[in-house]
């Protein structure tokens, strides 16, 4: 359809390889709220009439409808197939001013923003709902007492709730992320053109404003050729899929048999074709699959731009599926990780059990030795290591509480130590998993009376980013809304005053 100079067609293979129809089904609808948006504001500047605006609308609206008649064979992409139907339905006399003033150039990246922007606040909606989760089940969880890892060996006594704590912490700055980042997002290319702008008197202002735009890129090749917010969306998507990836990585771990701390619903596991006692959480794994689709997207969108030149070019049309598919891929995983963690099953006596048989109360005992004894650290952490061998060489040694009076006096001999050997068996006697971590006094320790202050302040600054978001939600609804009551206004205006 944009053949003005071509003598001939596009050769079929030609148009296969390098039409984006197939994918364009994604920003129909922003692409149809665009279109609203920009012939708004040609009636305004006075190059479309009352009429020829109403005519235009309703076909689109129809399109909207029934976007299943929207015919897609034989054109480059969905802003083609749309004005050629416009054409085809109203008459090039109308439907062929509607790109008046406009580029395909600056209107495919307006529609991809509008929508990662619609994309961005669902995905701050469920990281949201997800850590408000997080936080009450690190309520539930604040008496399950377990293991805490360094290099996947047993390190300190902690509980699960610090687990989820953690992870909680963790996307609550994957929302701040998401906030900066819209700034970024929410600005407009519409009226940029194909790079150099157009002598018609176009209102970018005005369709910004129309769009929900906060602002506009001012410059007109920045605004056409550039995709540095895609960049720092997908990284912030990889971002997010780390984080979900670690926490599938702890729950595949623990659910094994080797340690059994907690349990994936059966709604959340597989099962194997061949042995009948197997119970995989296969969902899980596969959020550390896609994490790695994601990272690779992200790549592959870093090395498409890396050594484009000013201005548009047709490789930025190859961003549209790794930006797409990473944010469909961080969607629904975030979904994922909500089911399984609302439906998990935590063995608290299983977790127990490891703590109690445990040496991770080790270094407690040595900090006992500190504070109450006035030995020096480096020398505690030497003798408490000792007492560790000690108890491990012993035939039934599973924690410390297996040293006798004569094993800690023959160590402290050894170590030419001058202590009562009493009084470190009775450090030890009146050790234990909720001792330790109750008298933990570091801010942002495992003990629960600072857990319950970490909870109630993460879900004052939930409220805070759900209220945040919410408004945003709201300004870009309206100004969908806006659209439709500017265009019904228009239409309900006497003709003289057109």
């Amino acid at each position: 359809m944009y053949r003005s100079r071509h003598k001939q067609d596009l050769d079929r293979r030609a148009l296969n390889f390098l039409s984006s129809i197939d994918i364009d089904d994604k920003i129909l609808y922003y692409d149809i709220l665009c279109t609203k948006a920009h012939v708004i504001m040609l009636h305004d500047i006075r190059l479309l009439s009352k009429d020829e605006l109403v005519e235009i609308v309703n076909e689109l609206d129809h399109i909207l409808r029934h976007p299943e008649k929207l015919a897609k064979e034989g054109f480059e992409d969905i802003h083609e197939a749309l004005e050629a139907q416009l054409i085809r339905k109203i008459g090039v006399d109308v439907g062929g001013k509607v790109q008046t003033g406009r580029s395909r150039n600056d209107q495919v990246i307006t529609d991809i923003r509008i929508k990662a922007r619609d994309d961005l606040i669902d995905i701050i909606f469920q990281l949201n709902n997800l850590v408000r989760l997080l936080l009450q089940k690190s309520e539930e969880n604040l008496n399950s007492i377990m293991p805490l890892y360094t290099h996947l060996q047993q390190a300190q006594i902690g509980n699960f709730a610090h687990y989820l704590l953690a992870y909680s912490e963790s996307l609550m700055r994957e929302i701040d992320r998401m906030f900066s980042l819209y700034n970024r997002i929410n600005q407009s290319p519409l009226g940029a053109g194909p790079i150099g702008g157009s002598i018609f008197p176009i209102d970018r202002k005005m369709t910004a404003k129309l769009l929900g735009f906060d602002n506009l890129i001012s410059n007109t090749i920045d605004a056409t050729s550039s995709r540095d917010f895609m960049i720092e969306f997908v990284s912030d998507i990889s971002s997010i899929m780390i984080t979900l990836s670690r926490i599938a990585e702890d729950m595949i771990i623990w659910s094994s048999q080797e340690f059994g701390f907690i349990e994936i619903h059966d709604k959340h596991a597989s099962t194997s074709s061949a042995m009948p006692q197997k119970k995989n959480p296969d969902p899980l794994e596969l959020i550390r699959s896609k994490t790695a689709i994601v990272i690779g997207n992200l790549t592959s969108i870093l090395t498409i731009l890396k050594s484009l030149p000013s201005g548009y070019s047709r490789d930025l049309q190859d961003t549209k599926v790794p930006f797409w598919t990473s944010v469909d891929i961080v969607s629904s995983s975030l979904e994922i990780v909500d089911d399984v963690i609302a439906s998990l099953i935590v063995n608290k006596d299983v977790m127990a059990k490891a703590s109690n048989t445990s040496y991770a109360i080790a270094l407690d005992i040595a900090e006992v030795l500190v504070m109450n004894h006035k030995i020096p650290f480096r020398i505690a952490h030497k003798l408490v290591g000792a007492l560790v061998n000690t108890a491990m060489n012993k035939k039934d040694g599973k924690s410390l509480k297996y040293l006798s009076n004569s094993d800690i006096s023959e160590v402290l001999e050894k170590m030419k130590i001058k202590m009562p050997p009493g009084k470190l068996f009775q450090i030890i006697e009146n050790s234990s998993p909720q001792k330790s971590i109750a008298n933990r006094r570091s801010e942002g320790s495992p003990a629960p009376q600072k857990q319950i202050k970490t909870i109630k302040n993460y879900r004052l600054l939930l409220e805070k980013y759900f209220y945040e978001v919410g408004k945003k939600k709201k300004n870009v609804d309206s100004s969908k809304d806006n659209i439709t009551n500017t265009i019904n206004l228009i239409k309900t205006k006497p003709s003289s005053q057109q």
